[in-house]
C-alpha cells in the first residue's frame, strides 16, 4: 500500500461507500421511474443518442463525442449525481470529478508534474471507443457491488451499441473507473520509486524529482503499459514523450518546468485571434458568425488568464476594442 504521507496518493483506493443496488425496483425508484419505464428506456438506450460533434483528430481520425436524448439524459444525469458522484476517486485521477478540497482537472494534474527532472506521458489509443461493454459490466458488478441483473441494467443505460460514449453525462467518471483495480497498486509501486502517476481520462503522465535513468524508464512505462493491456486496451505508441528538465516539459498540454503555462504557440495563436477580430472591419461586427466568433476569441482569453494573467489582461482590453455591442 502507498505510504501514508503521500498526498498523490490518498485515499490509495478508488471506492464506493453506499449501500449496493440490490434489485431492479430498488434502482428504478432511485431513478424515479417506475419498472416498466426503467425497461422501456433500457431497452432503446442505443438509440437515444445523438452525435454532437465531429472532431478530426492530428492523425486524420474522427473524434466523435455523442449526447444523451430524453428519456435517457435524465436517467444518465441521475446516474451520474445518485451514483458516480458519490465515488471517492483517489486525488492521481484528475478526470470530471467535482472535488472542491482537491480541485481536480488539466491545470491541477499538470501541477502535479510542476518542476520534475523527468516527465513521462502515455495515450490510450481510441480510449472511448476501446472501452467496451464488459468493462463497464465489471464496474458496475464488481467495483459497485450491484446483482448481475442490475449491472446489466446500468451497463445498457451507460453504453452505446456495446462501447462507452464519450460526450454522454456517465461517461467520464465510468472511465476513471475503468483500472479500479489495478491502477492504485501502479500508482503505488511508482510512488515507492520516486515516480508520481496521473491519469486525465486518457492521458497518463508520471514524473519524478530525480533524473531517470533508461532502466527505470523501461520499467514504468512497462508496467503501464501492462495494466492498460489487461483490460484489452492500448497505449498509443506515437503519442508517448519522454521529456528532461533541460528540454520543455508538457503534460496535458500544459508547459509544466517552473510552473504551468501554455506552450508559446498557444499564447501565439489566442494573440493572432484578437488580432483578426480587432481587424474586422466595423460594419461585419453586428453579425451573428462575428459575435460568435467574439465569444470562442473572449473564452480563449479567459483560458490563458488561469496561467498567464498579465497576458490576458493587455489582450482583452484589446479585444474590447473590437466589440460593439454586448454579446448576447
Amino acid at each position: 500500500m502507498p505510504h501514508s504521507n503521500c498526498s498523490v496518493c490518498q485515499p490509495p483506493t478508488t471506492s464506493f461507500s453506499k449501500h449496493p443496488i440490490g434489485s431492479l425496483a430498488t434502482l428504478a425508484q432511485m431513478l424515479q421511474l417506475t419498472t416498466s419505464d426503467l425497461a422501456r428506456i433500457t431497452a432503446d438506450a442505443d438509440r437515444l443518442y445523438r452525435i454532437r460533434k465531429r472532431e478530426r483528430k492530428k492523425d486524420g481520425s474522427i473524434r466523435l463525442c455523442f449526447d444523451a436524448l430524453p428519456p435517457l439524459k435524465a436517467v444518465q444525469a441521475r446516474i451520474q449525481c445518485l451514483i458516480l458522484n458519490k465515488v471517492n476517486y483517489p486525488r492521481y485521477l484528475q478526470g470530471s470529478i467535482k472535488d472542491h478540497a482537491t480541485p481536480r482537472g488539466q491545470a491541477p494534474n499538470a501541477r502535479l508534474h510542476v518542476d520534475k527532472k523527468t516527465l513521462i506521458t502515455e495515450d490510450i489509443k481510441q480510449f472511448f471507443p476501446s472501452v467496451r461493454r464488459h468493462l463497464v459490466f465489471d464496474i458496475w458488478h464488481r467495483f459497485f457491488h450491484c446483482p448481475p441483473v442490475v449491472a446489466e441494467c446500468l451497463t445498457a443505460l451507460t453504453t452505446k451499441e456495446v462501447t462507452l460514449p464519450q460526450g454522454a453525462k456517465t461517461s467520464a467518471l465510468l472511465a476513471n473507473l475503468v483500472f479500479w483495480d489495478d491502477e492504485w497498486q501502479l500508482t503505488a509501486d511508482l510512488h515507492a520509486r520516486g515516480i508520481t502517476y496521473s491519469r486525465l481520462i486518457d492521458d497518463i503522465t508520471c514524473s519524478s524529482s530525480a533524473p531517470l535513468a533508461k532502466a527505470e524508464l523501461t520499467r514504468c512505462i512497462a508496467a503501464i503499459r501492462t495494466m492498460v493491456q489487461r483490460k484489452g486496451l492500448k497505449l498509443k505508441r506515437q503519442k508517448q514523450t519522454i521529456a528532461r528538465a533541460e528540454a520543455r516539459m508538457v503534460t496535458t498540454q500544459l508547459v509544466v518546468n517552473k510552473k504551468t503555462g501554455l506552450p508559446a504557440e498557444k499564447r501565439s495563436a489566442i494573440r493572432a485571434a484578437v488580432d483578426a477580430m480587432t481587424a474586422t472591419p466595423p460594419c461585419e461586427r453586428d453579425t451573428k458568425p462575428y459575435l460568435k466568433r467574439y465569444r470562442r476569441v473572449a473564452g480563449q482569453v479567459s483560458y490563458l488568464k488561469q496561467h498567464h494573467p498579465n497576458d490576458a489582461a493587455i489582450l482583452r482590453t484589446t479585444l474590447r476594442t473590437a466589440r460593439t455591442k454586448e454579446p448576447s
